[in-house]
């Protein structure tokens, strides 16, 4: 009780000591909070509580500092024993270094061409298609959309965490000494973390030994997220679907599915007397069928409503379109549809996909949708097209499908309550962990990529000069700077001014 009092004590006391001004900014604070301006009303409820914390010298007794005004930087010693004993066995942690710069180049070409294709695309009809929320430009548990709070804020601090002594671990092995570890954090959640150098041991450094440093951060990021889908893997390999059946995410407005009243996640389990148990049953009875032949479908209605229910059987007629001149009507040439095998008559049943996926799918579809190249019966070229679309479908699933798979997809499948609970964490620490490793590669200072591109284009141009002998070593170095930094610049704005335009839009 006296610990209550004391309390309560000091936050009146500080209540007591606010200014006008303080007052003034923190109505403004509610008021933007209240209208749906979430950001500047955190922004001016952040300075206004570390302005306090300062003059209270709360932040000289945390070894903390303030950064831009509302930023929070927390900086620790802790640590530094545990990564001393990490980092001993040097040999492998530089050739790890060695691997990381080639894991991080071939992610910096995908990131190259993704900002330079953004940038572009301001300049061609798509630029409309160009547009953010405020909440989807940072990854904030509990405010970004798509992404809870309880899983992705703890795998975020350990991913920040991971993704330090990765830097941390490659400056111990190449002999540079670590000066601190420490936490950006905004709104009491860490918005970034950084392993402190001894900045004149990291400038001196041979530029190989800096892009290791740089490199390793991001790749232990990816490393871990491999690892991560294996062990998703495994642990989805027990998971199986409830139902027996097919079914689409996605309906085509007034097409023969949508006006026989087939819905999203309605199960087909018979088709015409016959037995549907999977996607493929229900394409085969497609493919045997013509434009204008009727389907009966005895189907399972899903129950969107409390969402973890089928109603029972209900039979629905539909008359069947025709798939080539629907696609026509889609502005597809003839030839085009001739080319891919499509000719008048083709059987069209009126539902399209949601996403990377089918169009009509297996019950079980979340479960092989989270295993990826993992899942079983895949043929080689299959397990090879789920490989290379699997990290954009990863990315993609909180803001397309609001989590790890949609509801109705999770509903298909028989998870145990526990079970359901792990296999999410799991995939938001692989989640959050490719997301951190791969944006840290995008081609912007101060991003571990943008230090990367501008030390690899430093190399590269001292080496041209070198070779060529062209130009004094000197003034070879000053070159390749000057023209790094250009880069660098061009870089950093065709990045930035697709978000703004994007956040406008």
């Amino acid at each position: 009780m006296r610990l209550m009092m004391d309390f309560f004590d000091k936050i009146f006391s500080v209540i007591m000591t606010l200014s006008i001004r303080d007052w003034a900014l923190l109505l403004i604070s509610a008021i933007a909070i209240a209208s749906g301006s979430t950001i500047l009303g955190l922004i001016l409820l952040n300075y206004i509580v570390l302005r306090i914390l300062q003059e209270r010298n709360y932040l000289e007794k945390w070894n903390a500092t303030k950064v831009l005004a509302v930023i929070l930087m927390l900086r620790t010693n802790k640590g530094q024993t545990f990564l001393e004993m990490v980092s001993r066995p040097r040999k492998f942690w530089r050739i790890f270094g060695e691997i990381s710069i080639w894991i991080a180049m071939i992610t910096l070409f995908f990131t190259t061409l993704l900002v330079i294709s953004l940038f572009t695309q301001l300049f061609s009809s798509s630029r409309e298609s160009i547009s953010f929320a405020a909440s989807e430009v940072l990854i904030i548990p509990g405010y970004t959309t798509g992404i809870p709070f309880f899983w992705p804020l703890i795998a975020l601090i350990v991913a920040l965490v991971v993704h330090e002594y990765g830097h941390g671990i490659l400056m111990r092995a190449h002999g540079m000494r670590v000066k601190s570890f420490g936490l950006l954090i905004f709104s009491l959640i860490p918005i970034g973390a950084f392993a402190e150098p001894e900045y004149r041991e990291l400038i001196k450094a041979p530029k190989r030994e800096r892009m290791r440093i740089y490199a390793a951060g991001p790749a232990v990021n990816l490393v871990f997220a491999t690892i991560l889908v294996i062990i998703l893997a495994v642990g989805m390999s027990g998971v199986h679907s409830s139902i027996e059946g097919a079914y689409s995410p996605a309906i085509v407005k007034d097409g023969p599915a949508y006006e026989s009243g087939l819905e999203p996640y309605d199960i087909v389990i018979a088709g015409n007397n016959q037995s549907i148990s999977s996607s493929e049953d229900l394409r085969n009875m497609l493919n045997s069928s013509k434009a204008g032949d009727i389907l009966v479908l005895t189907i399972l209605k899903y129950n969107g409503t409390n969402g973890v229910e089928w109603e029972e059987e209900e039979i629905i007629q539909v008359t069947l379109g025709d798939y080539f001149e629907y696609l026509r009507s889609q502005n597809i040439s003839d030839e085009e549809l001739e080319r891919n095998g499509i000719f008048p008559g083709h059987a069209f049943l009126g539902v399209s996909s949601d996403s990377f996926g089918p169009a009509i799918r297996n019950t079980d579809y979340g479960k092989n949708n989270l295993m990826g190249p993992f899942y079983p019966g895949l043929t080689t070229e299959e397990r090879i097209f789920s490989a290379l679309i699997y990290p954009l479908d990863l990315v993609a699933k909180p803001f397309e499908k609001g989590g790890m798979m949609d509801q109705g997809e999770a509903n298909m499948l028989d998870f145990g309550m526990l079970e359901f609970f792990l296999i999410e964490g799991i995939f938001w620490f692989l989640w959050i962990n490719f997301a951190l490793g791969f944006a840290n590669l995008i081609p912007v200072i101060p991003f571990d990529g943008g230090h990367i591109m501008r030390d690899t284009m430093n190399s590269s141009i001292n080496w041209i000069t070198e070779k060529t002998r062209l130009l004094h070593p000197q003034k070879a170095e000053i070159l390749a700077t000057k023209i790094s930094n250009i880069f660098s610049l061009f870089f950093f704005l065709a990045f930035l001014i697709p978000v703004v335009f994007g956040l406008l839009n």
